[in-house]
């Protein structure tokens, strides 16, 4: 009986009630959303990359001197990069650094079929070495042949026929098959490599990253020169090598005229940029929640004060008819949870709904969790219920001779 008095009230204020369930569900929707988007952004943090971040060193450099032949520079930089002591290994790198893109974002297509959307992927150009430098373990098939690495000009045109993809691209690609044997279409054309092997998962692409495809990757023979001014190189050093080494690898490569060095760090520094970003972005999602939630408590109590403004005399009745003062509160606590309740399941299904809209068509990460949707909803519930315990305690201290007063 009291539900459906409950009920005949917030009909009869349908406007004030409207009010009050739009702004918790409008909360609901921004604190769910940026939740999900946040907790999302953070967990990255635990995800290994399954690499020797502190062995691989970035190496970017540019050439200014546009009479330079880069052919010849990068095979001078290559042997005097391999004689440095402490050095392990060394390669070209035409396409990207390790988790620290050079060249945009590239994609991997099991089809010609335009429809169907591509994986994104970090794609390693590398010269003889780069499967040394990046620590690449083949789980099947053969590593590359001597004779199937192309190093060239890009106007020659010339092009590797193979490539190498890792375990979680071979999966993504041709789930219900091997992926040996089969073709790879790469690049915005669409050119097709066989596959040849398969590699242990890595986290070596910053774009992959970025499009929560952390472990597709892969690697074709093929390094190309001339397309703009960087020249990049991978070097793999010996365990426990300190910083000391980038002072080492830039006078050396100083030595050599009409080009500048512009960073060189270890690929556990590429990593800690790429999600130093990320916390920022997440913290500021958090922010907004933050805003959000001072905002709707705020609202609630405004709202709920004029509401009782306006009631006056109907609770005022109410304590006539012999209605306590903790009956009182009981009733306006509860009409607060219906219309919260309602507020939050309006909320919710917006914010998964905006999630999925930011997921697929903006790539934002984030991902609807079932406990932080509970979380979510239980703490606007509190809080709408704290927002409206003030105004409510004051109107059950009405006094039962106010009604008798007149306006």
């Amino acid at each position: 009986m009291a539900i459906k008095h409950i009920l005949k009230l917030i009909l009869k204020h349908k406007s004030i009630s409207l009010l009050i369930t739009l702004q918790i569900a409008i909360a609901v929707t921004i604190i769910g959303n940026t939740s999900f988007i946040s907790y999302r952004t953070l967990q990255n943090w635990l995800i290994p990359s399954h690499m020797a971040e502190q062995q691989i060193v970035n190496v970017y450099t540019r050439v200014f001197d546009k009479n330079l032949d880069k052919g010849a520079l990068i095979e001078r930089d290559l042997q005097t990069l391999q004689s440095i002591a402490g050095v392990e290994s060394v390669s070209y790198a035409a396409n990207e650094l390790v988790l620290a893109t050079v060249n945009g974002r590239n994609f991997a297509h099991a089809t010609l079929d335009e429809d169907k959307q591509g994986e994104n992927i970090a794609l390693f150009a590398q010269t003889p070495g780069g499967l040394e430098t990046l620590g690449i373990q083949v789980t099947e098939g053969r590593s590359f042949y001597d004779t199937e690495y192309i190093f060239g000009h890009a106007s020659e045109g010339q092009r590797a026929s193979v490539v190498m993809i890792s375990n979680a691209l071979a999966a993504a690609l041709f789930p219900e098959q091997s992926a040996l044997g089969q073709t790879v279409y790469l690049h915005n054309n669409r050119l097709p490599y066989q596959v040849i092997a398969t590699y242990q998962d890595m986290m070596l692409g910053e774009v992959a990253a970025y499009t929560n495809s952390w472990y597709h990757s892969a690697i074709i023979p093929e390094a190309h020169f001339g397309t703009n001014s960087q020249v990049n190189y991978l070097v793999k050093v010996t365990e426990n090598t300190d910083d000391a080494i980038f002072e080492t690898i830039e006078n050396k490569l100083f030595e050599e005229e009409g080009r500048l060095v512009q960073q060189v760090e270890f690929a556990a520094r590429a990593k800690k940029r790429l999600w130093d970003g990320r916390s920022t972005f997440a913290f500021i999602m958090m922010g907004i929640s933050a805003i959000a939630i001072l905002v709707t408590g705020v609202g609630i109590i405004a709202l709920v004060s004029f509401s009782i403004s306006v009631r006056k005399k109907e609770i005022g009745v109410l304590r006539a008819l012999g209605a306590s003062q903790a009956r009182v509160m009981r009733t306006l606590l509860l009409e607060n949870s219906i219309l919260a309740i309602v507020g939050i399941t309006f909320g919710l299904f917006a914010a998964m709904w905006l999630n999925q809209y930011f997921v697929t068509n903006l790539r934002i990460q984030g991902l609807i969790v079932p406990w932080l949707a509970a979380a979510v909803a239980l703490c606007v519930w509190g809080l709408s219920a704290s927002a409206v315990y003030i105004p409510a305690r004051k109107a059950a201290k009405i006094s039962p001779a106010q009604v008798t007063k007149t306006s």
